[in-house]
Formats: structure tokens, sequence, C-alpha cells
């Protein structure tokens, strides 16, 4: 945005606004949708990268081919298989390995610094959402969460209905939402009416981004594509542990001191630790006669 003229701007802003509707109009739609003239449109579309207005639009109709990819639709599209010479474990972990490079270069360290300084203010609310696999993240993001500062809630479908859930945000709530392509309409609508009552966004998701992210006020993308048709969640996992890695370091002894009453607490529910012996495994042990 900074590079672009006022004119650019508001074309820039128009598309985003109607995303991907208006991206897909004729120059003369945009044109007046956005109040710019069409060699404005054409000048922003060559700053944008692209050899021309259809050009731009090729991009786009591409990108929202592959926001509706499912793991069927991504099966039946070619071979979605690991290829190398280190045999299939190693070519896929190959794979994965690129996949998180591509995920730090789509990620900024400021924004980062920022979410993590969020969910490190012990008193704000967190609350964090997720779709039919992603919720795994989110309730992976809330239990180590919790052991750090208290006042952390996942949000399920399972007690209320989550845009129940939602009701009782306020400006103080912080919100944590995984979606990934295929985007869940339970997670996106929770997250709408969140935001309209005041709470704070960070969103999680693919680089062809969540619905979510129109208001989100922190937006994490990560990648997701390896060869296989199923997308990854390892890349936004390394993304979560990041993040409580980051809590941890910002909120210190204090994060300490909870975690040494709730390991108090779980010796007391007799959960087994790294000194604790299972009577099976010693009767195991002993040497048949």
């Amino acid at each position: 945005m900074p590079q672009l003229t006022p004119g650019e701007k508001r074309v820039a802003r128009a598309v985003l606004a109607a995303y991907p509707i208006a991206a897909l109009e004729t120059i003369a739609e945009l044109s007046q949708r956005s109040g710019a003239s069409a060699p404005t449109i054409m000048r922003w579309t060559t700053k944008m990268g692209y050899d021309g207005y259809s050009h731009f639009q090729r991009a786009v109709r591409a990108e929202v081919q592959e926001k509706m990819q499912s793991p069927l639709s991504l099966l039946d599209s070619g071979p979605r298989t690991p290829t190398g010479k280190r045999g299939f474990f190693g070519a896929f972990a190959d794979d994965i390995v690129e996949a998180l490079h591509r995920t730090q270069a789509l990620l900024d360290d400021e924004t980062l610094e920022q979410v993590v300084s969020l969910l490190a203010n012990a008193k704000r609310p967190v609350f964090s959402i997720g779709g039919r696999s992603s919720h795994v993240m989110a309730k992976h993001l809330v239990f180590h969460l919790h052991q750090l500062r208290p006042r952390v809630h996942e949000v399920s479908a399972n007690a209320l209905p989550v845009y129940y859930q939602a009701a009782d945000m306020n400006r103080r709530s912080v919100v944590v939402a995984f979606d990934f392509r295929r985007y869940e309409r339970q997670v996106i609508d929770f997250c709408r009416h969140s935001a309209d009552r005041g709470a704070q966004t960070i969103l999680v998701t693919d680089p062809w981004l969540s619905p979510i992210a129109e208001f989100a006020d922190w937006v994490l993308p990560v990648e997701v594509d390896v060869p296989s048709p199923f997308d990854s969640s390892l890349p936004a996992m390394a993304v979560v542990e990041a993040l409580l890695a980051g809590t941890l370091a910002r909120l210190g002894k204090a994060a300490r001191l909870r975690m040494s009453r709730l390991e108090g607490d779980a010796g007391a529910d007799k959960v087994l630790g790294g000194g604790a012996t299972p009577s099976l495994l010693r009767e195991r042990r002993k040497p048949r006669r």
C-alpha cells in the first residue's frame, strides 16, 4: 500500500473489500466500484507484478480454485506421493522441511512478537477454536497455554453451540482461530460474532487465507501443501509451539510458579512421571519359571 498512488490505493481497497468478486469483474465494473479510472487499474495490476488485467484475473481464479480443494480433489488432480532417492519417509521429511521454510517466509517477526505479547497477558482471557481437523491444534494450544497462565479456554460445540459461547465476548477477550481451506462456517461465524463484541482475533490459516482474515487483527499464514491428498498440519503446529515458547519466555517466573503448582496437582492425581514404574511393568519383568 505505501508504494501505491491514491487512485491505486482505491483500487486495492475495493478489491480487498469484496474479494474475490471485485477482482473478477470487468475493468469498467471495477472502475465504477473503486472510483478509479481504467488506466489507473491497469497501472495497479502492472505494479502488482502482472502482465495485464487478464493475467491478474487468471491468478485470482487459480487462487480461488486452490482454496476449494478437498482431499479427494487433490488426490484426483494427480500423483500426491513423495518422490526422491531417500526412500518414502526421507522424501516426505524433505517436503515437510521445505514447507517449514516457506512458512517462515510467510510470517512476519513483528506480528509474532505482538501475538506472543497478547498471549502472555494473563489478565486477558484466551479462547481457541478449530475446525474438523484443526481443532487438534486448538486443543494443543489450550492444554499447554493453560499450564503457563490462567483464563485459557477451548471453544467446542460439544457442550453449547459455538455462537452461544461468543455471547460473552468483550474487548478483553482474545480469540485464536485455526481455519484452513474448505473453511468452516462454524469457526467463521464464531469469530465474526466475537469480533462484533470487541474481541481481538488471531488467525492461523493457509496461504490462501480464511475469510476470517477480512476482520482478524493478526493473521499467521502457514504452508499446508505437501505431496499428500491431506494438507499438512506440521507447519501450523510448529507455529503453535513457537508461540508457546515465546509466551513462556515472556512470562518467566510467573509461568514457572504456575507450572510447579499444576505439577503438584498432577502428582496428587497419580499421573505417572519419569520416576514411576507401573505395577504391570514390574510384573512383566519377573522371570518365567
